[in-house]
C-alpha cells in the first residue's frame, strides 16, 4: 500500500504541474485534500487513475469556460497605465512589459482579457517607485516580496489599482547581461531570470501607430518570454508582435531564451515593510518652472534698475 500511495501522489502533483503551465493556481491545501482523499484506496490503479484524471479534466474544461470572464480588457489595463504614468512625477521609470505591448504600440484593442499590469523599473528605483505608491495610499505589504524573502533579495511587488492587478518587476546590469527579479504574489514565488542581452536591447523606446511613444521592454525580450510560456494567448501575441515597427528578426535569432530560477518565500517581514522609513522623492523640475523663475528674476532686475533711475532724478 505504502508503494501505491507513492504513485497516488506523484501522479496528482504531476497533474498539478500542467494545470500551472496554463496558469492554472492551485492552493496547496487543495492538493493536500485531493492526495487525501485518494490515499489507501483498495481499487486498482488504472480506476483511481481515471478518477484522477476526470477530477483534472473537469477542472480545466471549467477554466477554459470562464477564461474569457477572468481578467481586464485591453482599455482598462491601458488606462491604469496611464494613470500611473500620471502620479509617478519622480525620476524613477516604469516601462511597460507583457502582452500588452504590441497592441499599445499598434493602437489596437486586443480583443481578449488580461490578467494583470506588468511593469519594470530598474532595482536601483524600487524604494523610490515604492514611495509613490505608499504616498497614494497604494502599497500593500502583504503584497511586497521583501515581507517574504529570508535571502534579502528584492523580487518586486504588487500594487491593486481599478482592481487591476499591477506586477512592479525589477531588473540590473551585470558583466554577464540582465538579471530580471519578479514576484508572484499569489503563490509566494520570487523567480529570477537571467537574460544574455545588454541594457540597450532590453529596454528599448518606440513610437506607435498613433504617434505616442512608449519606451518598453523590447520587442525581442517579449517573444523570448512567450516562447518559454507557449500558451495559445502568447502564440497570438507573437504574431502581433511581428506587426510591429522596430522588430529585429535579427535580434530574434541572437537572443538566446532567458534562464529561470524559482524560490519558494517563507519568511515574514512584515513588520520591516509596514513601516518602511519614508524616503525623498527626486522629482525633476520642470523646464516651465525653471524658464518662469528666470523671467521674474529678470522683471525684478529690471524693476530695481528703474527704480534706481527715477530715484536719480
Amino acid at each position: 500500500m505504502e508503494e501505491k500511495n507513492k504513485i497516488i501522489i506523484s501522479y496528482i502533483e504531476e497533474r498539478v504541474k500542467e494545470l500551472e503551465a496554463i496558469d492554472m493556481y492551485i492552493p496547496r491545501e487543495n492538493v493536500d485534500k485531493l492526495i487525501n482523499i485518494f490515499m489507501n484506496r483498495k481499487e486498482d490503479m488504472n480506476i483511481i487513475k481515471t478518477k484522477i484524471d476526470t477530477i483534472f479534466n473537469n477542472s480545466i474544461t471549467t477554466y477554459k469556460e470562464n477564461l474569457d470572464k477572468i481578467g481586464f480588457t485591453y482599455t482598462q489595463i491601458m488606462d491604469v497605465y496611464q494613470k500611473i504614468e500620471k502620479i509617478n512625477k519622480t525620476s524613477a521609470k516604469l516601462y511597460l512589459a507583457g502582452g500588452i505591448v504590441p497592441y499599445a504600440l499598434l493602437n489596437e484593442d486586443s480583443q481578449r482579457k488580461h490578467s494583470n499590469l506588468n511593469l519594470l523599473c530598474s532595482k536601483e528605483n524600487a524604494q523610490m517607485i515604492r514611495e509613490v505608491f505608499r504616498k497614494k495610499e497604494l502599497y500593500d505589504p502583504k503584497k511586497d516580496s521583501l515581507t517574504y524573502t529570508i535571502s534579502n533579495i528584492d523580487y518586486g511587488f504588487e500594487v491593486i489599482i481599478d482592481k487591476v492587478k499591477v506586477n512592479i518587476s525589477l531588473f540590473e546590469e551585470t558583466s554577464d547581461g540582465i538579471i530580471e527579479y519578479s514576484f508572484d504574489c499569489k503563490k509566494k514565488i520570487g523567480r529570477i531570470k537571467n537574460i544574455a542581452t545588454k541594457m540597450s536591447d532590453y529596454i528599448v523606446p518606440y513610437v506607435s501607430s498613433d504617434n505616442k511613444k512608449y519606451t518598453t521592454l523590447s520587442l525581442e525580450c517579449i517573444i523570448a518570454d512567450k516562447l518559454l510560456s507557449n500558451r495559445e494567448k502568447d502564440k497570438k501575441d507573437i504574431e502581433k508582435i511581428q506587426e510591429c515597427n522596430g522588430i529585429s528578426t535579427e535580434k530574434i535569432k541572437k537572443l538566446p531564451l532567458p534562464l529561470i530560477k524559482e524560490e519558494k518565500l517563507v519568511g515574514d517581514n512584515l513588520e520591516f515593510t509596514s513601516t518602511m522609513p519614508r524616503i525623498k522623492l527626486d522629482i525633476p523640475k520642470k523646464n516651465g518652472d525653471k524658464g518662469f523663475i528666470n523671467f521674474a528674476t529678470i522683471l525684478l532686475l529690471i524693476g530695481i534698475i528703474v527704480c534706481i533711475v527715477l530715484g536719480g532724478r
